[in-house]
């Protein structure tokens, strides 16, 4: 074999040998890469396991939690007050602690409590339901009142002009079923009409410390001057610019400043918000949660185009404190074959009256004759007004939020359908 065949024969076998290198190198680092890619994608679906079942925990020990306090019964306390803020024109927010110093129960936000204002001696308190309005867990309540009314036994009026720091005051509470849902990962809508705000503060505090798909607050307001926590809610959402989910604040306001323009990307903006508006850039609205504060015409109007604009009617939670107007007055508006001439015998009182006009509510009647009957909300939201019903049948003019014991009725909300006895 000549020196020049050998030689041809050795650059073969490294060339074969260089091959089969080549070849085993880039099949070792195809495997690699393939075991790291499963490594990556293991480490990549235990990551997000373990955030589900993190989020799970966290879901199931924010329901528990939930459920505890939905659970505790609402109490009497003699409480102090010990701030008072304005808050806008005719809005005050009034800081309350336990007289005795003892933090005051946490609770769900979205409830109220009802405050009673002191009377006279056989006189049937004046009580009235207000939003809690201040984080949930803060030890103390705080609640914030639009001065309503400027009749001498209002008692709006009455907070407005008579209470000063360090005055006592009852209340009883916490109390309501409109309470944030426990649910992650849904998208959360506040929408809000003038004082309806005030619940919507605390469901906003607690819905950021929760995984959402996205959080928006709309808010609407007749001017400036009667926006309350516009200053705190604009702070909010330039604090929170960065935050990880969706959050949209908008304000609306009906009257807009004289030679200000409002902007479409502004958190400030002139006019009203619609329900469409509340849905816009939502792209699951069967995960979406709507939470409505307002006047009953307000969100009559809100609900319908929410229902319009494909949210489900179990997604739309709602919150009303406005009692009928002339609650205590015959109705002249009604089909008056609805109604039936009966008695109401209210036994406590030992007095047999006849229900023979459309009055709006068995509350109405019983002010109108004199029968002492406590009230709170006057919409069936508080159960201040509830008693036992001890013979006959009622028909509800509006669904009760309050829930309700076995032979209990709300007079607020109820009319009687038939000869009645109540515990009154």
């Amino acid at each position: 074999m000549s020196p020049f065949t050998f030689t041809l024969e050795k650059l073969a076998i490294a060339a074969v040998a260089a091959v089969v290198a080549i070849f085993f190198y880039q099949v070792t680092r195809s495997v690699r890469r393939l075991v790291k890619e499963r490594w990556r994608r293991e480490a990549d679906e235990a990551s997000q396991l373990q955030l589900r079942q993190t989020e799970l925990a966290m879901t199931l020990h924010q329901s528990f939690h939930d459920l505890s306090l939905r659970q505790q019964e609402a109490r009497w306390f003699d409480v102090q007050v010990v701030r008072i803020d304005q808050e806008s024109t005719d809005t005050r927010s009034f800081y309350l602690i336990e007289q005795g110093g003892e933090p005051l129960p946490a609770f769900l936000p979205g409830q109220h409590v009802l405050l009673e204002r002191p009377c006279g001696r056989g006189e049937v308190p004046e009580c009235r339901c207000y939003s809690l309005s201040e984080e949930a867990r803060a030890g103390y309540w705080r609640i914030t009142v639009k001065r309503a009314s400027d009749r001498e036994t209002s008692v709006s009026r009455w907070l407005h002009d008579s209470v000063v720091v360090g005055d006592r005051l009852r209340v009883r509470g916490p109390s309501g079923a409109f309470t944030l849902q426990s649910c992650t990962a849904r998208h959360v809508v506040f929408a809000s009409a003038g004082v309806g705000v005030t619940p919507m503060i605390p469901m906003l505090q607690q819905a950021m410390q929760r995984p959402h798909g996205s959080i928006r607050l709309f808010a609407q307001f007749r001017d400036v001057d009667h926006a309350p926590f516009a200053e705190y809610l604009l702070s909010f959402a330039h604090r929170f610019a960065d935050f990880p989910d969706d959050l949209r604040i908008r304000l609306f306001l009906t009257r807009f400043p004289r030679g200000v323009k409002g902007e479409e990307d502004n958190a400030i903006q002139e006019g009203k918000f619609r329900a469409a508006d509340l849905c816009e850039g939502i792209d699951a609205l069967d995960a979406t949660d709507v939470y409505l504060c307002g006047p009953e015409t307000w969100l009559h109007g809100m609900r319908t185009g929410l229902l319009d604009a494909g949210i489900a009617n179990e997604n739309i939670y709602f919150e009303l404190f406005h009692a009928p107007a002339n609650e205590s007055s015959p109705s002249t508006n009604r089909d008056k074959k609805e109604f039936v001439p009966c008695s109401v015998h209210f036994r406590q009182s030992n007095r047999l009256e006849e229900f023979a006009t459309a009055f709006p509510s068995l509350l109405g009647f019983a002010i109108k004759t004199d029968i002492p009957m406590n009230s709170g909300c006057r919409t069936g939201a508080c159960g201040s007004c509830a008693v036992r019903l001890l013979e006959g049948k009622v028909r509800y003019t509006r669904k009760p939020q309050y829930p309700l014991k076995p032979n209990e009725i709300l007079p607020c909300v109820c009319v009687p359908d038939g000869n009645i006895v109540v515990d009154a």
